[in-house]
């Protein structure tokens, strides 16, 4: 079993809670949201094969919710539909819980990242103009996400999970420090930033998204019109894949 970070879940709980709603406050430069669910991730360590899987759920729901109610307020959004939001985003991580305590814990933190993009595909499908997506974070820094024409607006959402996901990997798994996964986080932050300012287009952006799975026409980018939001499209069925087989297993055991 992976060991787990000695850092209480409190304190992970209080420093998530703070760099995220700093992240989404902290429009005009967000790069602290690049660093925020890193502790969230610690905490979803909490789930050894016989402990319940809403085990510390409750910090990962109020950090998010926090910090989705503060976006909604500073943004005069819906209060209801960021709460909705946050709640819909923890539950990836009780899915997490759930495929960790079946399939055993080498699947990975990977899990995370591809429910919480799904969860974000469904919001794109039912409720896209109120819910709060990830990628709105970087709503006020365009020039660094030129690249999601290629992508899709919620190929941002991705980039700020795989990040956090490596900062996770440098610091907080126990395992202590490491140079590589550093290395990986750096060049993975600092790569689509250099790489967007090599491109002369416009980012794409929420409305634009939006206007896409509706009947509002869009400005015409072949990239996107050809691709929409292939990366949460995907990771809606690699989800649903994986939630099928881990429920199959999970009937197999009790036999």
């Amino acid at each position: 079993m992976a060991k787990k970070t000695k850092i209480s879940s409190f304190l992970l709980f209080t420093v998530a809670g703070a760099l995220m709603v700093a992240g989404w406050l902290m429009a005009p430069f967000p790069i602290l949201i690049f660093i925020a669910l890193s502790p969230l991730l610690a905490l979803a360590d909490q789930k050894e094969i016989k402990a319940p899987v809403w085990g510390k759920m409750e910090y990962i729901l109020l950090a998010i919710g926090v910090s989705f109610l503060a976006f909604s307020i500073s943004n005069d959004r819906s209060v209801v539909a960021s709460l909705v939001s946050s709640i819909a985003i923890a539950i990836a991580f009780v899915a997490h819980a759930w495929v960790s305590q079946t399939l055993g814990v080498r699947t990975g933190k990977i899990t995370i990242l591809i429910f919480w993009l799904a969860i974000e595909y469904l919001f794109l499908k039912f409720n896209p103009e109120t819910c709060i997506f990830l990628a709105d974070t970087l709503r006020l820094q365009s020039a660094w996400t030129r690249w999601n024409i290629h992508t899709g607006f919620l190929g941002g959402t991705l980039w700020i999970l795989l990040v956090n996901w490596s900062v996770y990997k440098s610091f907080l798994t126990g395992d202590g420090f490491r140079w590589f996964w550093l290395l990986s986080a750096l060049i993975l932050l600092l790569g689509p930033i250099i790489y967007s300012y090599q491109l002369d287009n416009a980012s794409i952006t929420h409305q634009e998204m939006v206007n896409a799975y509706s009947s509002v026409p869009i400005k015409e980018d072949v990239n996107y019109l050809a691709n929409g939001e292939f990366i949460v499209r995907t990771a809606a069925w690699l989800s649903t894949l994986i939630l099928l087989f881990t429920f199959a297993k999970s009937q197999t055991t009790k036999r």
